[in-house]
């Protein structure tokens, strides 16, 4: 493989990427938001029972 060769894969791969990022960067974060709820279990759920403390008692002095 040459090195114009090289430079040409390199300028067209520019040509192809350089647009299609730009127009990309409005619908992609939709998209894997979309994709990762669907698919990825969320991390900010807890499962039930963690939140329930019945050792720790309140402290009703100051409320």
């Amino acid at each position: 493989m040459n090195l114009t060769d090289i430079l040409q894969l390199i300028a067209l791969c520019a040509i192809i990427f350089i647009p299609f990022g730009y127009v990309a960067h409005r619908w992609l974060p939709r998209l894997t938001a979309t994709i990762r709820l669907l698919f990825l279990k969320p991390r900010y759920v807890k499962p039930a029972g963690t939140l329930r403390r019945t050792s720790v008692k309140a402290d009703h002095r100051h409320d």
